[in-house]
């Protein structure tokens, strides 16, 4: 689910030199539409000799190695509903991001004649017609035979727009076809070359224990089930495809894709976007039945013209406004409420690769709520004789805008009040506090005077998640996991020496298999973190 980041923040930085002198090693990009002048969320980037290649981030950016820049070579970079364009690797820049227009490639129904039949009759080639054709032309669009996918994974969780707990992975995940079960299959199994924490991202115990513990909150209606008990972050993804599990349940209200998914949404066919040169029928829905339920559902699905290919599906499943519990004070644009609102979210994509389709990227997250079991607090007030400050350290890390000030300070010496002087944070967790008298006007020996000699209040302070001082919360957050593919072996089973993952425990329990692996070709695709205020 992204969720729409206001345009100010995605500005376009001409000169970033300072934030990205971390990243000399990289050459970092933005996609965006040149028309709307917004980000082209999941773009696939290709480089134009072997095939391998990355997928843009859901705010259309991306990183390459630097090396890739002198071995002159191109990226092919290609989204629906945008023409494909070439991009010499000779013109991109490091130390700096780089900024990629890409021209939207739309046409309206009325200029198109459907599936061979006159503009006449066009009205009567229906959205359900077509999407039926699709679910049924699953098993020979999509493939039979085994192949693999090496791939870029992550998870992390997102809380007031800061990612916490990020790990990465580069992995093979081997398939024996689309006649067997994704998760039951023995061959349907996957490796892993390279598995870590993300140390330059928030780290945060209690928001990684609450991924598997009975405190994270999805919601217990029936309604709007997972349907899966897995601890193993990649089954649960896995699990959350509709189109690989398409005889199998997935989730509400597709619940099994071939036989419930029409009849439980209402289709609409609107436009024609292009991908590649190929037409696809964009077709929104929606849950039926949604004005008095408890939860509806959105999406969107493109279906190619020329053989009913199922290229992309996208599916939010939301709480009414009237049904939601989440405090949603101070929200003030409908974007932001419809995220409070947004239970979980899935967006997938295949790619047509030798005339079957083979999975691109699929990213899933939901909604979590959890009680904070170690609210904010002070842990140490000190009082340093020899340079006449006082410091306050936290258990958590402050949000700086919360303390500057002065009013939500209050400083007392033998029941007198302390005149501050100055307030900074010198730690993450730490403040120092500078006063204009120490003792307030009496008369100490300073070598003498404690700590305890001291008292102190304070207001409104508040951690770098939003939340007050002292004060019990709950904490909205949103779970993310996320697939993206940087190369596709066909006729690829999975070879007998390596070590796989267990399908029900967690991916951090794995040995990481000691492979010779070329750097060079798979690399980790981190978020951008300075260009996002993280």
């Amino acid at each position: 689910m992204k969720y729409k980041i206001t345009f100010l923040l995605l500005v376009l930085i001409s000169s970033v030199n300072t934030l990205l002198s971390q990243n000399s090693t990289d050459i970092l990009c933005r996609i965006i539409d040149v028309e709307s002048k917004y980000p082209v969320s999941f773009a696939t980037i290709k480089f134009e000799i072997n095939k391998s290649g990355v997928i843009a981030d859901e705010d259309g950016e991306f990183r390459l190695p630097l090396q890739y820049k002198t071995e002159e070579k191109a990226v092919i970079i290609s989204s629906i509903g945008f023409e494909t364009l070439r991009v010499a690797m000779s013109t991109l820049k490091p130390n700096t991001i780089n900024v990629i227009y890409l021209i939207p490639k739309v046409e309206a129904l009325s200029t198109v004649v459907i599936s061979g039949k006159t503009k006449s009759n066009v009205d009567t080639f229906t959205a359900e017609n077509i999407v039926k054709e699709a679910i049924n032309r699953i098993p020979i669009n999509y493939p039979h035979s085994p192949h693999s996918y090496m791939a870029y994974y992550r998870d992390y969780q997102l809380v007031n727009n800061k990612y916490y707990n990020l790990n990465e992975a580069i992995l093979e995940n081997f398939d024996a076809g689309f006649q067997t079960s994704k998760f039951g299959y023995s061959e349907n199994v996957t490796a892993l070359y390279s598995n870590n924490l993300n140390k330059n991202f928030h780290l945060d115990s209690v928001l990684l224990k609450s991924v598997y513990g009975d405190s994270k909150i999805v919601n217990k209606d029936e309604s709007a089930q997972f349907n899966t008990a897995l601890e193993n972050e990649l089954e649960i993804l896995n699990g959350h495809n509709p189109i690989r599990n398409y005889n199998r349940r997935s989730f509400s209200f597709v619940d099994i894709f071939r036989n419930d998914f029409i009849d439980n949404h209402l289709l609409k066919l609107k436009e024609i976007k292009y991908i590649d040169g190929t037409p696809l029928y964009e077709i929104t829905f929606v849950s039926k039945d949604t004005e008095n339920a408890k939860f509806k559902s959105t999406g969107v699905i493109y279906v190619a013209k020329t053989n009913y290919a199922i290229y992309k599906f996208e599916y939010k499943m939301m709480q009414n406004a009237k049904f939601r519990k989440v405090n949603s004070k101070g929200v003030a644009r409908q974007s932001a409420m419809e995220r409070l609102n947004t239970l979980y979210e899935i967006k997938l994509e295949y790619k047509a690769v030798n005339e079957k389709m083979y999975l691109n990227y699929m990213t899933f997250n939901n909604r979590f709520i959890i009680k904070e079991p170690n609210p904010f607090k002070v842990q140490e007030f000190d009082f340093d004789p020899d340079n006449k400050k006082f410091y306050i350290t936290f258990n958590k890390s402050v949000d700086e805008t919360s303390i500057q000030r002065k009013s939500r300070f209050r400083l007392m010496y033998k029941d007198k009040k302390l005149i501050i002087r100055g307030i900074k944070l010198i730690k993450p967790n730490m403040v120092r506090i500078d006063v204009i008298d120490w003792a307030a006007g009496t008369k100490a020996d300073v070598q003498k005077v404690k700590s305890e000699d001291f008292s102190y209040k304070l207001k409104r302070i508040k951690d770098v998640s939003g939340v007050t001082l002292y004060k019990e919360s709950k904490l909205l957050g949103y779970q993310f996991r996320e697939f993206f593919t940087q190369e596709i072996f066909e006729n690829k089973i999975p070879p007998s020496e390596l070590i796989y993952v267990n399908k029900r425990r967690p991916l951090s329990i794995t040995k990481v298999n000691d492979v010779d692996l070329d750097i060079d070709k798979y690399w980790v695709n981190s978020p951008l973190k300075q260009t996002k205020g993280n």
